[in-house]
């Protein structure tokens, strides 16, 4: 029997988590490509804003999502440093070419004819996939393709969670607003997915009548069964956790977490209810795409340790989302430099 050593067990793990990555990124471009995109249906993301801008810019739709996914890789490193740069920068390079992909090929056009009634028709003239005759389409297949593209995206970005990686796009913005503002990443989301989809189901309304308003609401429904999917396929994750783990190697794991993690740890003296045993309990607190990490390392320093995995409502602190007041927002700085300003100039 072949013995694998532990550096031949991280090299395979690492190219398991990048397998993963890859897979859920193109997942997400496949759902995309086949489902929402040529039938217009905004859903929220980088590809639903992406269909907001072709209505104005002469381009084809791949290229412009291939030009603002890169647009915000470069943004995201700028303001939120290459650490989190590395993590989406798999799914930055591929998801684009992976679009494109879809798009011209033979493989997207056979699976949209398949979705499409007669008096829509593929325009056999554009260099990607597009239809003509869009408002010719049945209610009941746009609803279709919307809840499967919905599925598919939610699919694709919780298989990338796993693998620990992200999916970029939008989420780069996410972060930026919650690094400078203090605002929670879950609401900026909600606020940049809800601005895309409202302007999205304005101009399908305005461009295409009843069927457009409609593909509008569908786009609401496809963003709710995105985020119900990630929710299932990333077993109700939230933004960060806590691990407690009482073992003997209470040093090698601090050690290991402050040097691969680059965090910290809280180690305090426990007793046993059982044994009456003074040990030693191990806290740490992490965000969900080192979950893998911190299993994968206490498993290799201390096969015999006891863990306990919890998810966090709030963390707030150094490493995480800065700690203001209730009282302490945007709005109440603004009005802080307005007053010094006033009186500068008395």
């Amino acid at each position: 029997m072949i013995k694998i050593n532990d550096r031949t067990k991280k090299i395979l793990k690492q190219i398991y988590n990048v397998f993963l990555v890859l897979l859920g990124t193109f997942v997400v471009a496949f759902g995309a490509s086949v489902f929402l995109l040529p039938f217009g249906i905004v859903s929220g993301g980088l590809s639903g804003f992406s269909l907001i801008i072709a209505e104005f810019i002469p381009l084809d739709i791949d290229i412009i999502v291939m030009i603002f996914t890169w647009g915000l890789y470069i943004i995201g490193l700028i303001f939120l440093g290459w650490k989190f740069s590395l993590k989406t920068l798999i799914s930055s390079i591929f998801y684009p070419l992976f679009v494109s992909l879809v798009l011209r090929s033979g493989m997207g056009e056979y699976l949209v004819s398949l979705l499409i009634n007669k008096g829509v028709e593929i325009n056999s003239s554009s260099s990607v996939l597009e239809l003509i005759n869009l408002e010719n389409l049945e209610a009941g297949r746009m609803i279709i393709c919307g809840l499967i593209g919905g599925a598919f995206t939610g699919l694709g970005c919780g298989i990338t969670f796993i693998g620990g990686g992200s999916t970029g796009g939008f989420d780069i913005l996410t972060f930026i607003l919650n690094k400078y503002t203090g605002l929670k990443t879950s609401i900026s989301a909600f606020l940049l997915d809800s601005s895309v989809v409202i302007v999205g189901l304005i101009i399908n309304a305005v461009k295409y009548s009843s069927i457009g308003f409609i593909a509008g609401l569908i786009g609401v429904f496809a963003a709710v069964l995105c985020a119900m999917m990630i929710e299932f396929i990333y077993d109700r994750q939230s933004g960060a956790y806590f691990a407690d783990i009482i073992t003997t190697k209470s040093n090698e794991i601090k050690e290991r977490v402050i040097n691969e993690l680059d965090r910290s740890v809280t180690i305090y003296k426990v007793t046993g209810g059982y044994s009456n045993e003074e040990k030693i309990c191990v806290r740490i607190i992490f965000s969900r795409d080192e979950l893998l990490k911190v299993k994968d390392m206490i498993a290799e320093i201390d096969k015999d340790a006891f863990m306990t995995i919890g998810e966090c409502q709030t963390v707030n602190g150094e490493g995480f989302s800065p700690l203001h007041s209730s009282k302490e927002n945007t709005i109440s700085k603004l009005k802080k430099i307005g007053k010094k300003n006033k009186t500068k100039d008395e």
